[in-house]
This record gives structure tokens, C-alpha cells and sequence, in this order.
């Protein structure tokens, strides 16, 4: 039997892989940025031939850090971005056109006329821009029509990839965030298929999110492996941090900063207004959990912005010694809305605000204030989520993710929660998810492995009274100007 497991992470702006021993520790990763292009405003694009040209390297090289070979592998896992939009052709299956991303916006006006209709959608989910995407293709319609098309996600796109056209596959989690999923019956939505004139043939097929679903071909890899895992990134992320039960959650903090509350059997309708969605967390065995979803969606992007844009930081290390140079942000308060405000606001027109500004202030009070708009943001959410859902909130608040290392912002989030911050070991939470749903299909671990092999890196405690919490967030609401 091998002795690790790949997994690859198909994020927004890199591509990762993880290998992980049978020990659940990591042996060996790497990770190399993605291009996104912006073609024009509110547009995002990816090409998705690069993204597998960097899968294929990255795979390589975190093979040659563990010191293994691909004949050591157990299984594959597969998670990412959701609701990317790629078309390919099956015959050569190379990508027709650009992927695009979640973040693009040019569904927008589609989304208005389908929820006219009576269909739940966004506008950043695959739903508004698919149709537009085969349209943009010489006879779209006609080769969709003959079977020549196939449509996913990121996930799909690297397993048919990976199987060598054999696998055209996704899972619940995936599927529930393109707008054509069917929560309740737990399939595509055919009347909205029907809706926009699209075969079903160009969809992928839903599968449970641990199950063998397929082998790496020979041709790709050398060897065949079971692809034992798809899961979107979110909720692999949950998986990770050990959210089995009703009222557990976890904060990612990613790109955005991302709130999965697991709701167990229910879908919780009653946050929609607020930009906090029921989700598919994962099936297995044919059985659903569900989960809300909210998002603060500038979040780890704020520190990019302050690096490229104002040019006050080096990297997120640098943002760290540079917020803990001073005791607090000087009366400068920041509201990270820089590509819209969302939950538990759901409103995308809203810009960013740094107010409070005076002689006085010092680019590390910037710094400082835009990490506690960060958090004061996560706050917010957490406190609707737990509102609207009336689930039992835990003591403690799980955090992954590449901005979770932030000492600094970890400590300001504690002291802004109340709650201990508890960091997870690794912190690239949303691949070793897929690796450990992977592993338990193919029989490496036993099913709900991560309560045993979950670890924890560090823990931040409150530090503020509840009365200067409080107090620090109605001043920051009124300086934001959206006290509700």
C-alpha cells in the first residue's frame, strides 16, 4: 500500500499540492500563483490550461519535497474556487476560451431577469455567464447539442484532465453553488436548464464528495490513483477543522474571510436577505449536511491592496510587525469593502471607507485599522449567522487559511469576538480536507477521520472587556457609516 495522499487546491489565485502521510501530517507541498486578468471593469478571467499546466508542476514538486514518487500515492483529492465557469471541448480536451472566475461580474443583468423568473441565482454564480459562455462559441448551441462540450468548475476541469477525459464529475458542494443545483431534490435544476436551452450531456455528473469516483490515467500521471474526493473549498475547509456537528464552524481566511456553520439536516432559509446562503457541506452515502454560508469578501485581499496599491506593506509578515508597532489605530477606522460589502449586507455596490484620518497618523495605523475592519467585518457575520440559524455558539473560533497566520490580526480578532482564536496546524485547511476525504474513501483512514487527526497551532484569547468591544464596534459602525 502507498504511504501519502495528493491533494490539490485549485484556488482563486494559486494552485496547491498537498501530500499528506498516513500520519495526517504534511510531507510535502508547493504552490504557484495564477493569473487573473481583467479584461475590462467587473470582469474576471483565468486561463485554465495555465491552471493545469501549474497542477502538473506543482504535483511534481511536492512529490520531490516528501522525497516520494507518484507510485507512493494512495488516492487524489480534489477542492477549489466554486462556480468558475470553464467550457471545454471532450475531443481534445483543451478549454474553449477563458474560465471565468466567481469574481467576475457580467452576469449581473442576468441574474436580475432569472430571479424575475423565479430562480434563486447571484451574480457571481456559473448560472448568469454559462449561456453567454456557449454563445461566444462558433455553433455553441449546435456542438452542445452533439455531445462535442462539457462544463464545470475548477474541480471538474482538473479531473477530466487527470483521468484523461474519463471522469466528467463534480459533488454537492460544488454543484450547489452554480445556480443550477436543485437542493431539495439534490440534482440540476432541469427547469432551469430547460429555462436557458442547455442539455443536461454538457453537465457534470453530481457524486458524493468521498467516493472513488474514478483513476488517474497512466498517460497523466504515470500510474492509476483513485480520485477518492471533490469537494469545493469552503467545505473542505470545514472538514478540515473537524465542523461535524450542528453550531460548529470555522472562518477561513483566504482571499475573503468565509464562515461555514454546519446546520446538519436543515436548510436554513431565513439569512437570504443578508448574503448568507444554505449550502451543501457535504454528502455521503447519499446523505446531505448542510451549513450557512457567509462571507466577508475583502478580506485577505485588503493586505494585497495595501502592498501593490498604497505600497505600505512588503508581504503579510510585513503587515504584522507593522500593525504591532502601534498600541491601536490612532482614531482611523477602515471598512474593507473594496469589491462590495457582503454579509450580512449582500450589497455589491458599496466601496471601501478609511476614516478618521488626521496629521497625527502613520501608514502602521493604517495598517492597523484596516486589520480591525477585517475583523470587525468577520464579527458582524458571525454574530447573523448564529442570529438567524438560533444554533448554540460555540466558545471557540476555528480560523485556517494564508491570512489566519497573522498573529496580530488573530489577536485583534479575539479581542473583537470575546471568544478564544484557534489556529489550525496546517493552515492550508482546505487541501488537507480533500486529502483526508480522499484517504477515508479509499480505506487509508476510517470515516470522520478528522476529529483524530485534526491539530491545533496556537490559541488567542480576548484581551478587551466586553464594554471596549462593544464600544470600539458602534464607533467603527458610525465611522463606516452602516449601522443598520
Amino acid at each position: 500500500m502507498g504511504s501519502a495522499i495528493l491533494s490539490i487546491d485549485a484556488g482563486t489565485t494559486n494552485v496547491r499540492s498537498l501530500i499528506i502521510g498516513i500520519d495526517g501530517t504534511v510531507k510535502g507541498q508547493a504552490m504557484i500563483s495564477q493569473t487573473l486578468h481583467y479584461p475590462a471593469s467587473g470582469l474576471a478571467e483565468m486561463d485554465p490550461e495555465e491552471l493545469w499546466i501549474a497542477t502538473q508542476q506543482t504535483i511534481k514538486q511536492a512529490l520531490g519535497q516528501a522525497g516520494l514518487s507518484v507510485q507512493d500515492l494512495v488516492a487524489v483529492g480534489i477542492t477549489g474556487q466554486r462556480t468558475t465557469t470553464i467550457v471545454w471541448d471532450r475531443k481534445t480536451g483543451r478549454a474553449i476560451g477563458p474560465g471565468l472566475s466567481w469574481q467576475d461580474m457580467r452576469g449581473s443583468e442576468r441574474a436580475v431577469e432569472l430571479l424575475a423568473q423565479g430562480f434563486f441565482v447571484s451574480a457571481i454564480c456559473a448560472s448568469t455567464k454559462l449561456e453567454s459562455v456557449i454563445d461566444a462559441i462558433p455553433d455553441g448551441r449546435g456542438r452542445m447539442m452533439r455531445g462535442e462540450l462539457a462544463w464545470g468548475n475548477v474541480d471538474s476541469f482538473l479531473a477530466w484532465k487527470l483521468s484523461g477525459g474519463n471522469v466528467h464529475a463534480t459533488d454537492c458542494s460544488h454543484a450547489c453553488t452554480t445556480g443550477y443545483y436543485d437542493t431539495f431534490a439534490g440534482q440540476w435544476d432541469m427547469r432551469l436548464l430547460e429555462f436557458q436551452g442547455l442539455n443536461l450531456s454538457l453537465f457534470p455528473e453530481i457524486r458524493d464528495t468521498s467516493d472513488i469516483i474514478g483513476l488517474t490515467d497512466r498517460k497523466v500521471l504515470g500510474v492509476e490513483i483513485p480520485i477518492g474526493a471533490i469537494i469545493g473549498d469552503q467545505q473542505s475547509a470545514a472538514y478540515a477543522q473537524g465542523c461535524l456537528k450542528p453550531g460548529e464552524g470555522k472562518v477561513t481566511y483566504g482571499t475573503s474571510a468565509t464562515c461555514n456553520v454546519n446546520t446538519g439536516s436543515d436548510i436554513l432559509l431565513n439569512s437570504l436577505d443578508a448574503g448568507i446562503f444554505p449550502l451543501v457541506l457535504w454528502r455521503r452515502n447519499g446523505e446531505t449536511t448542510f451549513c450557512l454560508e457567509g462571507m466577508v469578501i475583502t478580506a485577505g485581499a485588503v493586505f494585497g491592496w495595501l502592498q501593490r496599491g498604497l505600497k505600505l506593506i512588503k508581504n503579510m509578515a510585513d503587515a504584522a510587525d507593522i500593525g504591532a508597532s502601534v498600541p491601536d489605530s490612532h482614531g482611523v477606522f477602515f471598512l474593507p469593502a473594496l469589491q462590495g460589502l457582503g454579509s450580512p449586507h449582500g450589497q455589491a455596490k458599496s466601496f471601501g471607507v478609511i476614516s478618521g484620518l488626521t496629521l497625527g497618523v502613520t501608514e502602521a495605523h493604517i495598517v492597523r485599522a484596516a486589520m480591525e475592519g477585517v475583523a470587525f467585518r468577520v464579527r458582524e457575520m458571525i454574530d447573523r449567522v448564529y442570529k438567524d440559524s438560533s444554533l448554540p455558539r460555540p466558545t471557540h473560533l476555528r480560523v485556517d487559511g494564508g491570512a489566519a497566520f497573522n498573529d496580530v490580526l488573530m489577536q485583534i480578532q479575539a479581542n473583537i469576538l470575546g471568544c478564544t482564536v484557534e489556529r489550525m496546524m496546517p493552515l492550508e485547511a482546505t487541501g488537507f480536507g480533500a486529502a483526508l476525504l480522499a484517504g477515508e474513501a479509499c480505506g487509508v483512514w476510517p470515516k470522520w477521520s478528522t476529529g483524530n487527526l485534526r491539530q491545533t497551532s496556537r490559541t488567542f484569547e480576548p484581551e478587551w472587556s466586553q464594554e471596549m468591544r462593544d464600544e470600539r464596534f458602534e464607533e467603527w459602525c458610525v465611522a463606516c457609516r452602516h449601522i443598520d
